[in-house]
This record gives C-alpha cells, structure tokens and sequence, in this order.
C-alpha cells in the first residue's frame, strides 16, 4: 500500500516582470503552507520522499510545510513545473519502492489533473470536492493499493482526504470559517 499526498502550491503574488517561475507566496500564502504542516502532522500524513516543483512558490510552500514534518529526502525536478498528469504519473512510477508515502508539490493544471486521474473512489463529498477544482494551497490524500509505485495506474487510488485553504478573496460569511 502507497500513499501520496498531492498539493498545488499556496497563495502567489503577481509574476514580476513576466517571470512566472520566481513568483513568490503572500503572506497568507506563507500562513497557509504552515497550516498545511501543521495539519499534516496532526494526521500523521508523513511523507518518505517529496518530489517538488523548482518554482519559488512550491518551494516555500514545502518550507512552511516542512516546519512541521521535518527534513524529507526532496528532488526538485524541472518537468514537475509544467508537468501534465502524465508527466507526473510517471515520476511518480519510477520513484524507489522503499518509499511508502510520497508528497508531491506543484502546479495546476498538472497536480489536479494528477489527483482526480488516479482516484477512483473515495466518499462522494470528497470526490465532489475535488470536481471542483484545486485551489492554491490544497491537499489530496490518495491510498494507492500497489506495492510498487511502478504499478500506480489510473482510478485505482482511494481518495482519502481533500482539504483547501481558505480563500482570502471570497466574502467573510460565517460559513467561511467552518
């Protein structure tokens, strides 16, 4: 059994200058990827390996992260940047067995394209979340059935926790904060 947790990157700031690749988190960005440590701790969501996007926002994001989980063996490659779900799927596939649960940290449209092709089932309400699409800052959590990573395939995977950050830019209603 594998598990992988799959996150796009927090809240960014506009690209400077047209450079996409150095844009950096808000400061709410920055909050929230300590959040997401925090909660990964708190579930005990704890990665073996990290394979990361080299852009400076997924960067920080695995910094705030981190902050809570610990050093974990990364690799930053270039593809990942802007990898497509099959770009993914296959980095994925040739990572060391030894590895039980993999996070990986990147960008739309690769990272959700990657978590609703490999989940095949789950809840319905976490399967509807992720219909949705995947905000900055997002985390799915896929149990994979296959000894080997080699053998991930699609819609094999359980979908077995999708959480989003807040959205800073929607109204401040009571529901909001549930």
């Amino acid at each position: 059994m594998k598990h992988l947790y799959i996150i796009r990157h927090a809240q960014t700031l506009p690209a400077e200058g047209g450079d996409d690749k150095s844009r950096k988190l808000t400061p709410n960005g920055l909050t929230d990827a300590q959040a997401l440590g925090k909660l990964m701790a708190h579930k005990n969501y704890k990665p073996d390996a990290v394979l990361c996007s080299p852009a400076t926002r997924t960067r920080e994001t695995l910094a705030g992260i981190l902050e809570s989980l610990g050093n974990i063996q990364t690799e930053f490659p270039d593809d990942i940047y802007n990898g497509g779900a099959g770009d993914l799927l296959h980095h994925l596939q040739q990572q060391d067995d030894t590895h039980k649960n993999i996070l990986l940290v990147g960008h739309v449209p690769g990272v959700y394209e990657l978590a609703a092709l490999l989940a095949g089932t789950g809840r319905a309400s976490l399967l509807a979340k992720l219909s949705e699409g995947y905000k900055p800052g997002t985390l799915s959590v896929l149990s994979c059935p296959n000894e080997n990573w080699a053998d991930i395939q699609p819609a094999q995977g359980e979908l077995i926790d999708f959480q989003e950050s807040i959205d800073y830019n929607a109204p401040a209603t009571p529901a909001r904060w549930t």
